[in-house]
C-alpha cells in the first residue's frame, strides 16, 4: 500500500547506473523511476537539475535512434523516452524555459507529434508540447512557428482558410523549423486523410479536442516552479492562445460582434446559420464552449465534489482578463444557437447563467464592481432567452425533448429569480420590466407556433410569465408599464394551446385567494390546499411541462455515444448531466407560496387581480370554456367572503358569452342571484338568460333550481312547467328536487311526483326523493287524502319493504297536529302490507310509540294487531308505559316508582332478600322491616313500599243537621191537631228501645258452700310475688300486609332461590336502558374563517340559533336534577334534551360545550349525526370537522328571510325522511322536522346492521338469557320461611 523508501546505498547505486551513459537506456530509465519514486518534489528537482545532461542524453538515446511512426515495439521504447522527457520538463521548468536544449527538445517533439504516429504516442507528445510551450512563454521564448504548431495539434480542426492541420503539422515535423515553413504552410490548401470518411474525421477531431482541452487545464499544475506565480502566467498564456488560435478561428465574427460586458455591448442578434452536428465547426464549437464554461462554473460545481486544481487556476485566469471574460460571455451566447443534439453543453451553460441570474453566485466582474448587477443580469437574461430564437427550434425533429428540457431549465431560473425574496444585489425597475418583456417576446414566438416544442412548453411559458407579472407587481411592488401588460395579453391572445388557458385558470385562482386575503383577511384556502399548491406535481407530458426522454447528449459520460458517433471523456467536466437526462418543470404555485399574510397593498392586489381576470374571457377562442369555469369559481369565492361588488362585475362579463357555452354560466348566475344587494338590472339579465335556457330544455338550469331562492324560483316556475314535457322523459334528482319546491304552488307537480313514484324503472334514490317530497308535503298541508294515495301506491311497489317504513316514519309528525287517528290507521295498513318481518316490526314500534304518547282511544286496536303478530314486548310496553308522556326524562328504575339502588356489594344475603319468579317478572322483597317490593320486567323496573294506611270514614252531617232543625221547631200536635194533617209525631218516639235483663250468676253454689270449701281445704296459703307479664310481640303492620298480599297473589309456589353473586346480574339488568337513546352534534358556524379551530372556539351564537336549539329540545344541566340520558357529558355541562316514552335525544351544542376545541371534538366527533347551522357565506364541507363517526350531515342555511334550505350528506346510502337534500322549510317547522329527520337517520343507520335490536329487545334478551337463568325454584319450607318472614315470640 505504501512505497518502501530505498536505502541510501541503493539510491547511490541507482544514481550511478542512471548517470552511466554507457549503460542500456532501458535499464537507465528503470533506475530513474526508482529514484523518482523514493524522493519528494524538492529532491526530484535537485536530482534532475544535477543530472540534466544525463537525463537529456537518455531521452536522446530513446527517441532519436527509434522509428516510432509504425512500429509498436519502438513505440513502447518511445513512451519511456517521452516519460523521461516529461520528468525533465516538469521538474526543471526554469532550465528548459530559458532555452536549454531548445532545438534538441523541439526536434524530439517533432518526431513525437508526427501525424502518422500511434494515437497513444501523439497524446503524450501533445501533453509534452503544451508543457514546453508554456515554459518557453514564461521567459518569452515562443515563436510564431510554435503558435502555428499549437493551433495545428488537432487533426481536422477547421481553419478559416480551409487549410489542413494534419498536412501543416506533417510539414512542420519534416522541416528544420525555419520561417519559410510558416509562410509556405499557411498557404497550403490541400488536406490529407482522404482515406477517412467525414464521420471518421469528425470522431477523431472530437477525441483529440477533448483530450487537448483537458491537457491545457491539467498539465499547467504539474510544472514544479520555484516561483508559484508562474503557474498563473502559464494559465493566462494558454487561455489567451486557446482564445486567439482556436475560439476566434471557430467563431470568425467574435472579434466584431462579441459581447463587451464592460462596455455595455451585447452583440447583434443576427440569425445563426444552421449546420449539421457532424460538421467540424459544430464539434469544435461544442468542445470549446464546454471547456470555457466549465472553467467559468467551477466555483458553482465545487460544492458538489472535489475540483481539479487546474480548473481553479484557469478560473482565476479567466476572470482576471476583461477580454477573456467577454469571450466567455460571447461563447455562452453562441451556445444558445448550437444544434439541439448539443443539449449537454447547452444545459451546462444554462446552469452557470442561471446561478448568476438568481445571484446564487455573484460573478467576479460584478463582485469587483467593474460591472453593475443590473447590466450583468440584463446580459445574462438576454443570453438565456436567446435560446428561444434558435433556428433549430423550428424543426427539432427527434430532439424536441432536448429542446423542452432546456426551455424548462431557463424558465425555472427566471421563476427562481422572481420568487427569491432577498437578493444580494438589488435589481432596478428597468430590469424587472425588461425581464417580463423579454419573456413575453419569447412566449409569443413559442406559444403561437404549431409544433411539438411549442405544445410541450406553452404551459410553462404561460405559468412563468403570469407568475412573474403578479409577483413583480403585487408582491415586489415594482411599477410595470402598461405596454408590458399588453405584451402579456398578447401571449394569451396568440397562444393556440389549451395548457395556456389551464395555467391561467390556476394562477387566477391563486391571485383571487391572495386578493381576498388582503381585502377581507380571510383565507379561502385550507392549510392542506396551501401545502398541496406549494408541492404541485409536474404537469404531464404532452401538456407542456414534463419530458420523459430528452435524447442523448453530444458527448455523454461513461462512454455514451455523441451525435457524431464518437466517445467523449468527462474528465474535465465540472457539471453532471442529470439535468440533461431528466428535467422537469415543477409547476408550483409561487403566488400562494409567497403570500402567507395580508401585509401587502390591497389596492395593488385588486388592480392586479382585475388585469389577470381580463387576460382570458368568454370571447377567447378555444379557451372560453376554461375562462367561464374559472370566472364561475371566482364568483363563488367572492360571494362567500362578501366581495359582492367584484362578483357582480365578473358576472356581467358572463352575460356576453356565446350561446354554445351559456349553460356553463348557470351556476355562477344562480350564485349571484342568491347574493345580497345584487343590482336589479343584473338580476333581470340573469333571469332572462335562464328563461331562455329553460325554453331550450337545458338540463344545467334544472340542476341549479334547487339552490335558488323561493322568490326567483317562482319567477322561473311557469317556464319550468312549460319545459317539463321535454325534461321529464328521464327524471333526475335535480329535476325532482325542483318539482318538489313547486309543489306548494302547482298542483300538477303533485300528480307528477305520484306518477314517478309509480314507475318501475327508477332507482331507489329517486324513489326516496319523490317519497320524502310527498311526505313533507303531507306534513306541511296535513293532507290525509294524499297520504292515503301514497300508501295505496306503495302497497304493491317492488321496493315496498324499503319505502313503506321510511314513509311511515316521515308522516309521524302529523300525530302532533291532531291527526293521530289517521296516522295510526295508515301505519296499521302499512304494517299489514309488509311481508318483511324486520320492517313490519319497525312500523309496529312506531304504532306503539304513538299509543304510548297518550292515544288511548286507538290503543286497543293497536294492541290487537301487536298480539296477532306475537309481539309480546310491544304489548308490555303499551300496557306499562302508555300515557307516561311527556316526561322530563329519567332512568327505568324511576318509572312510577321509588328508587331502591342495589348495594354496592356483588353478593346477596338470602336472609335479607326473598325472590319470586313469575315468568316475565322477577320480584324481590327486602326483609328489612320496610318490606320494599321490587318488580323487574323486560320493560322496566318498579319499586314499591308496602304499608298499612288507616283511613278515617267521613261521617255525613246531613241527618244531624236535619234533626237539629226539627228539634228547634218544637213538638207539634198529631193528626188530630191543627192543620190539615193534624199534629205531627216526634220521629224519635218511634226509635227502637231494648229492655235490659239482669245478669245470671255463673254457678248455683251459695256463699256458705264456698266458705265451707275453703275451710276444709288442706292447701297452705303462700305469699306470691306480683307477676309482671311482658308485652305481647306482634308483627308490624307492613309485615302483616305483606303476608296478606303474598298469600293472596300465591307467591309461595313461585318463591325462588338465586346464587350469592346474583346482584351483579341485577345491576346489569338495571343498567340496560329501556328507551332508545341518540346523541346529535349541533354545530354553529359563524361568519368568518371556515376553519375547524375558529368554529369550535366560538362560545356565543345568534338569536336565531338560540331559538332553533331551544325548539330542538329543552335545556338541561347535567347533574342530580337531570335523570335522563347524558350522552357522555360531564356534570354541570349544559345541553339540550328531548324525550319520548320510547326514546331520548341529547344535543351536543358546540357553543355550550366547555373546554377548548380539542375537548369539544371528543363529544362532537363521536356523534353519528351532525346538525350544522351555517351562518357563514362559505359553503360548509364535511372535511372541515373531519370525523369517522359523522354518518349523516344535516346543514341548515338561510334561503331567504322566512325559509331555510337543508342540505343532507351521507357517507353511505340510507333511507330516511322527511327532509331531503335541498328541501326548503319554513322557520316555524324547521326544528321539529330537523329533529325528526335526525332521529330517523340515526335509526336508518342502525337498521343497516343486521345485529341491531331496539333497546327493549336488547333488555328482553338480557332479562331472559342473562338474568332469568339464574333464578331456580326452592322447597316449600324454604319458600314459607322466606316469604312469610316468621316472628319469634318469647
Amino acid at each position: 500500500m505504501f512505497a518502501r523508501k530505498q536505502k541510501s546505498s541503493d539510491m547511490l547505486q541507482s544514481i550511478q547506473r542512471f548517470s552511466d551513459v554507457h549503460r542500456d537506456p532501458i535499464s537507465r530509465v528503470k533506475h530513474l523511476k526508482l529514484l523518482l519514486d523514493s524522493l519528494n518534489v524538492h529532491e526530484k528537482r535537485q536530482l534532475i537539475d544535477d543530472y540534466s545532461f544525463e537525463t537529456f542524453h537518455l531521452v536522446d538515446e530513446l527517441l532519436l535512434q527509434t522509428e516510432i511512426s509504425g512500429n509498436p515495439q519502438a513505440a513502447i521504447e518511445a513512451e519511456s523516452g517521452l516519460w523521461t522527457l516529461e520528468q525533465l520538463l516538469c521538474l526543471a521548468p526554469e532550465l528548459v524555459g530559458n532555452g536549454w536544449q531548445l532545438h534538441a527538445i523541439e526536434s524530439l517533439l517533432k518526431k513525437a507529434i508526427y501525424p502518422h504516429n500511434l494515437l497513444a504516442v501523439r497524446k503524450i507528445a501533445i501533453r509534452l508540447f503544451l508543457i514546453w510551450y508554456q515554459e518557453l512563454a514564461v521567459f518569452g521564448k515562443t515563436t510564431p512557428d510554435l503558435d502555428r504548431v499549437f493551433q495545428c495539434l488537432l487533426p481536422y480542426f477547421p481553419l478559416r482558410n480551409g487549410g489542413s492541420t494534419e498536412l501543416i503539422l506533417q510539414e512542420y515535423c519534416q522541416s528544420a523549423g525555419t520561417v519559410q515553413w510558416t509562410s509556405q504552410s499557411s498557404q497550403t490548401s490541400t488536406s490529407s486523410g482522404g482515406k477517412l470518411t467525414a464521420k471518421e474525421r469528425a470522431q477523431m477531431l472530437q477525441v483529440y479536442l477533448d483530450k487537448f482541452l483537458e491537457y491545457c487545464t491539467r498539465e499547467t499544475t504539474r510544472i514544479e516552479w520555484n516561483d508559484e506565480s508562474h503557474r498563473l502566467e502559464c494559465a493566462k498564456f494558454i487561455l489567451d492562445k486557446v482564445i486567439s488560435l482556436y475560439i476566434h478561428e471557430t467563431f470568425p465574427d467574435l472579434e466584431t460582434n462579441g459581447v463587451d460586458v464592460f462596455g455595455g455591448w451585447e452583440g447583434a442578434g443576427d440569425s445563426a446559420e444552421t449546420l449539421d452536428t457532424a460538421d467540424p465547426v459544430i464539434i469544435a464549437r461544442y468542445w470549446l464552449i464546454r471547456w470555457i464554461n466549465n472553467v467559468a462554473g467551477v466555483t458553482i460545481s465545487s460544492n458538489n465534489g472535489t475540483v481539479h486544481p487546474g480548473l481553479m487556476l484557469f478560473h482565476q485566469a479567466l476572470f482576471s482578463c476583461a477580454a477573456a471574460t467577454n469571450t466567455l460571455l460571447s461563447l455562452q451566447r453562441e451556445a444558445m444557437q448550437l444544434p439541439l443534439p448539443c443539449n449537454n453543453v447547452i444545459h451546462k451553460v444554462v446552469s452557470v447563467l442561471a446561478a448568476w441570474l438568481t445571484q446564487q453566485e455573484i460573478p467576479r466582474f460584478v463582485a469587483s464592481g467593474a460591472v453593475t448587477a443590473d447590466s450583468c443580469s440584463l446580459l445574462v437574461l438576454h443570453v438565456l432567452l436567446s435560446f428561444f430564437h434558435s433556428p433549430y427550434l423550428k424543426q427539432p425533429g427527434d430532439r424536441a425533448q432536448s429542446a423542452t428540457s432546456i426551455a424548462f431549465t431557463i424558465l425555472k431560473a427566471c421563476r427562481d429569480l422572481i420568487c427569491r425574496k432577498q437578493l444580494p444585489q438589488p435589481l432596478s425597475t428597468r430590469f424587472w420590466n425588461e425581464l417580463i418583456a423579454r419573456l413575453c417576446d419569447a412566449g409569443i414566438d413559442v406559444c403561437s407556433s404549431a409544433d411539438r416544442f411549442a405544445q410541450e412548453t406553452a404551459a410553462a411559458f404561460a405559468s412563468t410569465i403570469l407568475s412573474a407579472m403578479v409577483i413583480v407587481r403585487a408582491i415586489r411592488g415594482v411599477e410595470v408599464d402598461d405596454k408590458i401588460w399588453d405584451n402579456v395579453h398578447n401571449v394569451f391572445a396568440h397562444g393556440i394551446w389549451m395548457p395556456i388557458a389551464t395555467q391561467w385558470a390556476k394562477i387566477a385562482h391563486a391571485v383571487t385567494r391572495a386578493m381576498i386575503l388582503h381585502a377581507t383577511h380571510v383565507d379561502i384556502f385550507t392549510k392542506e390546499e396551501i401545502e398541496q399548491n406549494a408541492q404541485t406535481p409536474p404537469i404531464p407530458a404532452r401538456r407542456g411541462i414534463r419530458s420523459e426522454n430528452f435524447g442523448r447528449s453530444m458527448v455523454e459520460p461513461q462512454g455514451e455515444p455523441s451525435p457524431t458517433g464518437g466517445v467523449g471523456d468527462e474528465a474535465n467536466s465540472v457539471a453532471t448531466d442529470d439535468s440533461a437526462d431528466d428535467v422537469v418543470f415543477i409547476d408550483t404555485d409561487d403566488i400562494t407560496r409567497n403570500v402567507q399574510t395580508w401585509d401587502g397593498d390591497t389596492t395593488r392586489w385588486i388592480c392586479v387581480w382585475k388585469r389577470v381576470m381580463c387576460l382570458l374571457g368568454p370571447q377567447s377562442k378555444g379557451a372560453a370554456v376554461v375562462a367561464v369555469d374559472t370566472i364561475g369559481q371566482t364568483i363563488q369565492h367572492l360571494l362567500t367572503v362578501g366581495l359582492n361588488t367584484l362578483a357582480h362585475w365578473l358576472c356581467s362579463r358572463l352575460l356576453i358569452v356565446p350561446s354554445s357555452i351559456l349553460p356553463q354560466c348557470v351556476a355562477p348566475f344562480v350564485h349571484v342571484l342568491s347574493s345580497n344587494k345584487s343590482p336589479p338590472q343584473l338580476q333581470a339579465h340573469i333571469l332572462s338568460s335562464l328563461i331562455g335556457l329553460l325554453g331550450s330544455a337545458e338540463q344545467s338550469v334544472v340542476s341549479q333550481l334547487p339552490s335558488m331562492s323561493p322568490r326567483h324560483l317562482s319567477i322561473l316556475s311557469p317556464h319550468l312547467l312549460q319545459a317539463l314535457p321535454r325534461l321529464s322523459h328521464a327524471p333526475s334528482s335535480d329535476l325532482l328536487k325542483a318539482l318538489v319546491l313547486l309543489c306548494g304552488e302547482h298542483s300538477t307537480v303533485e300528480s307528477l311526483l305520484l306518477r314517478n313514484l309509480s314507475q318501475a324503472d327508477l332507482t331507489l334514490p329517486l324513489y326516496l326523493l319523490c317519497l320524502n317530497a310527498l311526505a313533507l308535503l303531507i306534513v306541511q298541508r296535513a293532507d290525509i287524502e294524499l297520504m292515503q294515495r301514497v300508501v295505496d301506491c306503495l302497497r304493491n311497489h317492488r321496493l315496498c319493504a324499503k319505502l313503506l317504513p321510511t314513509f311511515c316514519s316521515s308522516v309521524l309528525p302529523l300525530a302532533r297536529f291532531g291527526m293521530s287517528s289517521a296516522v295510526l290507521e295508515t301505519l296499521r295498513a302499512c304494517a299489514g302490507a309488509l311481508r318483511d318481518e324486520r320492517m313490519r316490526t319497525e312500523v309496529e314500534w312506531q304504532l306503539v310509540s304513538l299509543c304510548m304518547e297518550g292515544r288511548r282511544r286507538e290503543a286497543p286496536n293497536v294492541l290487537c294487531g301487536v298480539l296477532a303478530d306475537r309481539q309480546q314486548i310491544l304489548e308490555g310496553a303499551m300496557v306499562t308505559l302508555s300515557g307516561q308522556w311527556p316526561l322530563p326524562g329519567f332512568s327505568a328504575a324511576k318509572w312510577n316508582s321509588i328508587d331502591m339502588p342495589l348495594s354496592p356489594s356483588n353478593t346477596i344475603n338470602r336472609q335479607e332478600v326473598a325472590f319470586v319468579d313469575r315468568k316475565k317478572v322477577i320480584i324481590s322483597v327486602a326483609k328489612n322491616g320496610l318490606c320494599e317490593l321490587t318488580c323487574r320486567t323486560p320493560i322496566n323496573k318498579h319499586v314499591w313500599s308496602i304499608d298499612q294506611y288507616s283511613l278515617e270514614r267521613n261521617q255525613s252531617t246531613a241527618v244531624t243537621d236535619w234533626l237539629k232543625r226539627e228539634v228547634a221547631k218544637g213538638r207539634r200536635g198529631g193528626r188530630d191537631g191543627g192543620g190539615i194533617l193534624g199534629t205531627m209525631e216526634d220521629p224519635l218516639d218511634a226509635l227502637f228501645t231494648r229492655e235490659l235483663t239482669p245478669v245470671q250468676p255463673a254457678t248455683s253454689l251459695d256463699s256458705e258452700s264456698w266458705l265451707q270449701l275453703i275451710q276444709t281445704s288442706k292447701r297452705t296459703p303462700q305469699s306470691l310475688n306480683a307477676l309482671h307479664s311482658p308485652p305481647k310481640a306482634l308483627p308490624s303492620s307492613r309485615l302483616l300486609e305483606w303476608r296478606s298480599f303474598a298469600a293472596t297473589m300465591g307467591f309461595v309456589s313461585a318463591a325462588s332461590e338465586v346464587p350469592v353473586n346474583f346482584a351483579r346480574d341485577l345491576r346489569h339488568l338495571d343498567s340496560t336502558g329501556a328507551r332508545e337513546v341518540h346523541k346529535f352534534a349541533v354545530i354553529y358556524v359563524p361568519p368568518g374563517p371556515m376553519e375547524k379551530q375558529a368554529i369550535l372556539s366560538t362560545a356565543t351564537h345568534s338569536a336565531d340559533f338560540e331559538k332553533f336549539i331551544n325548539e330542538l329540545g329543552w335545556e338541561v344541566k347535567i347533574g342530580k336534577n337531570h335523570e335522563g340520558y347524558t350522552g357522555g357529558l360531564a356534570v354541570d355541562s349544559l345541553a339540550n334534551y328531548w324525550a319520548m316514552p320510547d326514546s331520548e335525544v341529547i344535543f351536543h351544542v358546540s357553543t355550550k360545550l366547555d373546554g377548548e376545541a380539542t375537548s369539544k371534538i371528543r363529544h362532537l366527533g363521536n356523534d353519528e349525526v351532525h346538525i350544522v347551522w351555517n351562518e357563514n357565506p362559505q359553503r360548509y364541507r364535511r372535511d372541515i370537522i373531519a370525523t369517522k363517526f359523522c354518518d349523516v350531515l344535516l346543514i341548515v342555511e338561510a334561503a331567504d328571510e322566512h325559509n331555510y334550505r337543508v342540505r343532507i350528506e351521507t357517507q353511505s346510502p340510507l333511507e330516511f325522511g322527511p327532509l331531503f337534500d335541498g328541501a326548503l322549510v319554513g322557520r316555524s317547522e324547521l326544528a321539529y322536522l330537523v329533529r325528526t329527520t335526525a332521529i330517523n337517520a340515526s335509526r336508518a343507520y342502525r337498521l343497516v346492521r343486521d345485529e341491531h335490536a331496539r333497546p327493549l329487545r336488547h333488555r328482553e334478551t338480557v332479562f331472559s338469557l342473562d338474568t332469568k337463568r339464574h333464578v331456580h325454584p326452592t322447597h316449600l319450607c324454604e319458600a314459607i320461611n322466606s316469604l312469610y318472614i316468621p316472628t319469634m315470640v318469647a
